[in-house]
């Protein structure tokens, strides 16, 4: 879950969405790979939360709404 605060800077948001994960339930076998590549018991246990594709698609929504909304405030 990404938690995201009044006091965050909007690279810190950012941030948040590109390198957000969640957990994963790893396989038996999942976790031996992971272990033998990392050394971690724990590196098969959370994903990444977006894809590349979904990344894109939040920051076409982003877009949208920043181009539906910059000119009310211009002429405020």
């Amino acid at each position: 879950m990404i938690e995201i605060y009044d006091t965050d800077l909007p690279i810190t948001v950012a941030d948040k969405i590109i390198s957000g994960t969640k957990p994963y339930v790893a396989t038996p076998l999942t976790r031996a790979i992971a272990k033998a590549i990392t050394g971690s018991e724990t590196a098969a246990e959370s994903t990444d939360m977006f894809d590349i594709d979904e990344i894109k698609e939040i920051a076409d929504y982003l877009m949208v709404y920043y181009e539906s909304h910059k000119e009310g405030e211009a002429n405020e």
